[in-house]
């Protein structure tokens, strides 16, 4: 299946938690195979703001991967 582009995920995270979803996205710097067991991943999806409290959060290196890994904190 395709991945999101970046406007949809937008979309999607506003379908699921309103006003409050958020998308980050962070490219990685190194090819994927040079970084660390526990570095970020590219992608990163919540209901809460940058400032605010979030609740649900989910990451993954597709936005897809994210939204499947969003859960309760």
């Amino acid at each position: 299946m395709k991945d999101m582009t970046q406007e949809q995920a937008r979309v999607e995270a506003l379908r699921r938690w309103g006003t409050g979803g958020t998308i980050e996205f962070r490219p990685p710097r190194r090819p994927r195979e040079a970084r660390g067991r526990l570095a970020r991943y590219a992608c990163k999806v919540s209901n809460g703001g940058v400032r605010g409290s979030r609740t649900v959060e989910g990451q993954g290196d597709t936005w897809r991967e994210a939204f499947e890994d969003a859960r309760p904190r």
